[in-house]
């Protein structure tokens, strides 16, 4: 596995999370065990993982790609299929 591989991967796995943390943080101004909770309760934690996925993943995808790093753009792929894997298993738990 190359380095940029790898780099692309990572930054699709935390990219995402960190997206999901501002906008309970930030934008909602809750406690994240609170929203978690109620997210869990309304059964929209899949929906709110599957957009914080879409929207910093795409984004971070074309930048490589405009920026011609195609490996790191192939470990975003990666990791949103990973995330796609994580939330199908989710939401038929």
């Amino acid at each position: 596995m190359s380095k940029n591989l790898l780099q692309g991967f990572s930054l699709g796995i935390i990219a995402p999370l960190l997206l999901l943390l501002f906008y309970i943080t930030f934008i909602l101004n809750k406690d994240i065990d609170t929203v978690l909770e109620v997210f869990n309760k309304t059964n929209t934690i899949t929906h709110h993982i599957s957009l914080s996925v879409f929207f910093i993943n795409i984004l971070i995808f074309f930048l490589f790609i405009k920026i011609n790093k195609d490996e790191s753009a192939k470990g975003v792929v990666g990791a949103t299929f990973l995330y796609t894997f994580f939330v199908i298993y989710l939401k038929f738990l």
